[in-house]
């Protein structure tokens, strides 16, 4: 068979041969319908819609991270705004019934949204196509294109109902509240606002969401129109939220209408204005107080320190006239938010020296040097001084703030400064308040005396300066004393002066006729309140004898020249007699005086004369205006040449001890060569408080007598600090110091007995003379004296009546405040608190608290308690002295004594508490200043840490009990107790 022959039976029968196909061709129409094919898929792709999820199917479902899906639900949130390298971020919540899922918008589809006003509010129903993040505790959605947000319905309303408040049931509703500003913030999510409707308080906020890239101008004060949806902050407190700032309406408080200032307080709850002319500023419950005046009406205005910054004091003085703008109180004070000077009064610089408390709150401004830096919580407080004056500057923390860096470095000691503000009156002592950083410049430089110009006026011109501070110029005539104040004759004119400023003259080198300059402030034409005294020109006085001193001499200053006959202390006064003429020294001059005559002694004496039961004496006022003319005197010697001597020796010693033996005192001293016991005269004995055994002494020994004739102290050493209770006979004709508690008072003919407690024991005391003494049981008195032994126990022997101090009277006295008033506390004052802890860092300090507060003082080891008898979670009258920051005395009045643990008890969270522990000692350390023990009774091992200073004399060994009292503490992670009396520490 040929082949064209098989090929026809290849096909059936009656078919008719078809045309051969080429099959090259057949793979490109595959590849065009293959295109063709995708690009129809891809279309039905994009049109296709994301599927529609439950917030509860996708929340932390990791197999849908980074899914594309639909979230319908409601709004929850307002929009949250965030800005992080320049770069916005927006944040909102939505609500499917299922579940709450945060849906972000990142930049730049963020700007896009604010600007084309696209923002979901709380309430609006959304659709939201967007990619889900899924992490391991926090699934949210990112929105990635604008057309991906549909709103389905939008909570707004063309005219909404305005409402005077809200409740939780109007949430998701949209209304307005109209009102006033009483209260706005800056904070995270926008500008918060409190209105006042005059029903009731509305809180509105402007989210920042709108105000990215549009600015609204609110204060308190003005009037807002606010529209917006009602949302549950914190799901509980319905606030209104501004969607859109074109609707929002705000009437400036400048623009309030103005009410003349009578009738004012006629119009509560109205927003207003008024003008009138500044009379004073105060303070109260933080908000200043102005009080304006139209001649005949006053009206105070209570602004915030904001609003009265506009003020500068400076600039703007009292009498300035000012605009207040507010709301009317129903006290009949207008509630300030808005201030301006209409017609300013310049602020004139003061000198100091004429500020007085009638001019409180008045704007002053005043220059000068300062001389206290202080700081007083976040404020800071200023001392300044013109040489008229000192005075108080008190810089408020919000002002300090407000003050630069340059100006804070340049308020130092020494520096100058002008500060201007109003006056105030603050624990009797007048300050300026500086409100605003405007009112305080600081110099960089001392400001020059000559810089305070005073006019210099004399006696006939005084009458034109009433009122004013001047330079007071004339020629010296007399001195006189009169109801606790001093008064310079000059040129027949009275003027007053301090005794501190009157220690300028010296009448032994300027007396009558001398020509005089008194800075002060003219009260009248014959009387000038001083306030510093120049002596310009001096004329030498012409010294007197005794007998040459008449009565009619009364009233003028004179120098008297004579031999002592004697000398006599008065009850801290002195008496010195020249002859048969007395000298009279008050006690405030004898305790400054460096030179005190003895008997026998040559002197000259200046001072004034004054007429003493019909007899004339001269009053020495000044410790510098008496001077020894003699040269010979005592010949200097040792202890080791009395036994030689017949003439009076001048020694310098040491005291040791002593003792008394009818009718004198025995004083036990030594030197380098010997010591030796002598006789002296109480009146020569120096105050214990001030100069006690140990000190070193110049005395005037007569060796035939074996007396001390005169005595003047050359080294100071003050009688010693103890507890009462810890007081032995070891201590016997030592000198010591207590403070404690009068627990018992008992007068003994001329004397007087004492039971004196500190809560370490009782201290039996015996003052020889002091009946009259006003100490009465439950005071608390500091004292010294020297141990003696009577009926076989230590008593304190008190053998001047000027060792005698009562710090707490049963009436008045020292102020009692509480921990949350120390702060601002100067001087000394009463604490009664709680003890709480006991530290040590350079010294030791104890945390105490009362029902105000609590604060950690430092405290001497010596005003301790025993813990044995009172330790922590005792109650304690302190008095502390607020200025050198410090305990001055401490008196238990509830001991609650130390309690004992165990060894092994003792832990990190008994920390400062006073605890008490005996056991075995297993160890001993000594170190170059502590003791260091282990001891163990059984319960576990606890180290014992006990300083040189409160160990002294004791020794301890292995194998010995003891018992300790102290305070719980920590070196090195190791748990310790220390004890800090020695009388704490029992060694058996």
């Amino acid at each position: 068979m040929t082949g064209k022959e098989g090929e026809k039976k290849l096909y059936y029968h009656g078919l008719t041969e078809q045309k051969r196909l080429d099959m090259s061709r057949l793979k490109y129409l595959a590849l065009i319908i293959s295109v063709i094919g995708v690009a129809v898929l891809l279309v039905a792709a994009q049109s296709a819609q994301a599927p529609l999820m439950k917030v509860s199917d996708v929340y932390g479902n990791y197999m849908m991270n980074y899914a594309v899906v639909r979230i319908n639900g409601t709004v929850t949130s307002v929009p949250y705004v965030s800005e992080t390298g320049g770069r916005l971020g927006l944040t909102f919540s939505v609500n499917d019934g299922t579940g709450n899922i945060d849906v972000r918008v990142y930049s730049p589809l963020a700007e896009e949204m604010i600007k084309k006003g696209i923002i979901p509010f709380p309430g609006d129903n959304v659709t939201a196509e967007v990619q889900l993040r899924v992490r391991e505790t926090y699934t949210y959605a990112i929105l990635n294109y604008l057309d991906g947000l549909k709103f389905n319905s939008k909570l707004y309303s063309e005219n909404p109902e305005t409402v005077r408040y809200l409740t939780e049931n109007m949430s998701n509703t949209y209304v307005a509240v109209e009102g006033i500003v009483t209260e706005f913030s800056n904070v995270s999510s926008g500008y918060l606002l409190t209105l006042d409707t005059g029903e009731s308080l509305v809180t509105v906020l402007i989210p920042r969401v709108l105000l990215v890239f549009d600015n609204v101008s609110v204060k308190v004060g003005d009037t807002v129109y606010a529209p917006g949806i009602v949302y549950l902050y914190k799901g509980t407190s319905p606030e209104i939220v501004v969607r859109d700032l074109s609707e929002l309406s705000i009437t400036p408080i400048e623009e309030a209408p103005e009410v003349p200032l009578g009738e004012a307080p006629n119009y509560p709850g109205m927003v207003m204005s008024v003008k009138g002319q500044l009379a004073g500023i105060g303070y109260e419950n933080g908000r200043y107080i102005l009080t304006l005046t139209d001649g005949s009406n006053y009206l105070e205005a209570l602004v915030p320190r904001d609003v009265l910054a506009e003020l500068n004091p400076f600039n703007a003085s009292t009498g300035s006239v000012v605009k207040v703008a507010g709301k009317m109180g129903n006290d009949g004070r207008l509630v300030g938010a808005y201030l301006e000077v209409i017609q300013p009064v310049k602020t004139e610089f003061r000198p100091i020296g004429v500020l007085t408390t009638d001019m409180r709150g008045s704007i002053v401004a005043v220059k000068g040097n300062i001389e206290e830096v202080e700081r007083v919580g976040s404020n800071l407080k200023l001392t300044i001084d013109d040489t008229t004056g000192r005075l108080d500057v008190f810089i408020p923390s919000a002002t300090l703030m407000e003050l630069s860096n340059e100006t804070l470095l340049d308020l130092k000691v020494g520096l100058g400064v002008e500060v201007a503000g109003y006056l105030e009156e603050y624990r009797g002592a007048l300050e300026i308040v500086v409100y605003t950083g405007d009112g305080i410049r600081a110099l960089g430089e001392p400001v020059p005396p000559s810089e305070i110009n005073l006019p210099k006026v004399t006696a006939d011109e005084l009458q034109n300066y009433v009122g004013q501070l001047v330079d007071f110029t004339g020629s010296l005539e007399g001195l006189t004393y009169e109801n606790h104040t001093y008064y310079l004759l000059v040129d027949g004119v009275k003027a007053s002066l301090p005794r501190d400023v009157l220690a300028n003259l010296n009448p032994l080198e300027a007396g009558t006729g001398s020509q005089v300059t008194v800075r002060g402030v003219v009260e009248s034409g014959d009387l000038v309140k001083g306030w510093n005294l120049t002596v310009e020109v001096p004329v030498a006085p012409v010294p007197l004898k005794p007998e040459e001193v008449t009565p009619d001499m009364a009233g003028q200053l004179a120098v008297v020249v004579g031999k002592v006959t004697d000398v006599a202390n008065l009850s801290g006064n002195l008496k010195i007699t020249l002859g048969d003429f007395p000298v009279f020294v008050p006690r405030t001059t004898a305790n400054e005086m460096t030179y005190v005559p003895e008997k026998g002694d040559l002197v000259q004496i200046g001072g004034y004369i004054e007429i003493y039961r019909n007899a004339p004496e001269l009053v020495l006022f000044n410790p510098m205006a008496i001077e020894e003319l003699e040269t010979t005197g005592p010949t200097e010697g040792t202890v080791s040449d009395l036994e030689t001597a017949t003439e009076p020796l001048l020694l310098t010693v040491t005291w040791d001890s002593i003792a008394y033996q009818k009718p004198d005192y025995l004083l036990k001293i030594h030197d380098s060569t010997g010591s030796t016991t002598l006789t002296i005269d109480r009146s020569l004995l120096p105050n214990p408080l001030s100069a006690g055994t140990g000190s070193q002494l110049k005395v005037v020994a007569d060796p035939l007598s074996g007396s001390i004739t005169a005595l003047n102290v050359s080294r100071v050493v003050p009688a010693r600090l103890v507890k009462t209770g810890s007081i032995t006979l070891s201590l016997k004709g030592k000198t010591v110091a207590i403070n404690g508690t009068a627990t018992d008072v008992v007068v003994l003919g001329k004397n007087l007995k004492l039971t004196v407690d500190d809560g370490s024991g009782a201290m039996a005391v015996f003052i020889p003379g002091g009946a009259n003494l006003s100490v009465k049981k439950g005071q608390t008195v500091h004292l010294a004296g020297y141990v003696d032994e009577y009926n076989g126990e230590p008593e304190l022997v008190v053998y001047t009546l000027e060792a005698v101090e009562v710090i707490e009277k049963p009436s008045g006295g020292i102020e009692e405040i509480t921990v949350s008033e120390l702060p601002n506390a100067s001087g000394k004052v009463n604490l009664t608190v709680i003890w709480d802890s006991l530290s040590y860092d350079s010294g030791y300090y104890i945390e105490v608290h009362d029902d105000t507060g609590s604060t950690k003082l430092k405290i001497a080891r010596e005003l301790l308690p025993n813990p044995r008898v009172a330790g922590t979670g005792s109650k304690l009258r302190i008095t502390y002295d607020a200025d050198a920051k410090e305990i001055v005395s401490v008196t238990v009045l509830n001991a609650v004594p130390a309690e004992k643990y165990a060894t092994g008890e003792v832990s990190d969270a008994l920390m400062g508490k006073t605890v008490l522990v005996e056991g075995t000692i297993k160890d001993v350390y000594t170190g170059r200043s502590f003791v260091k023990l282990t001891i163990d009774d059984g319960s576990g091992e606890l180290v014992i840490f006990i300083p040189k200073s409160v160990a002294g004399d004791l020794t301890f060994e292995k194998g010995q009990r003891i018992s300790v009292a102290g305070y719980v503490s920590e070196y090195k992670g190791t748990i310790e107790v220390i004890p800090y009396l020695q009388e704490a520490i029992e060694v058996r």
